[in-house]
């Protein structure tokens, strides 16, 4: 699936910092996506929040599962002028798939 701005909502401001919420069906794993090995990448799916987010910021998303919900933190790190911005994921519950090979 793909990122959906009206999940996409503010839990807390203040000094410019925002503590956002998103709530998704889509997994960790196709919230990171698949450009590199590192947690720093989060591809592109959170590209077209680029305009109200901020270096900083921190995202709860909840992951919505049959049977269950997953949380993970998530930190803007960096907003590159001309694509995606950059997280990272703080933590995880479950861990992410790909987090779980690598530890394999």
């Amino acid at each position: 699936m793909s990122f959906d701005a009206q999940e996409l909502s503010v839990l807390a401001y203040a000094n410019g910092f925002t503590h956002w919420h998103y709530r998704t069906r889509d997994s960790l794993d196709q919230l990171l996506g698949a450009r590199g090995e590192g947690e720093g990448d989060a591809g592109t799916y959170f590209a077209a929040a680029r305009e109200v987010l901020r270096p900083g910021d921190q995202i709860t998303v909840n992951l919505l599962t049959p049977g269950a919900v997953g949380l993970a933190q998530l930190a803007v790190i960096q907003l590159p002028e001309t694509c995606a911005p950059r997280l990272a994921l703080l933590a995880a519950t479950p861990p992410p798939l790909r987090s779980l090979a690598a530890a394999a």
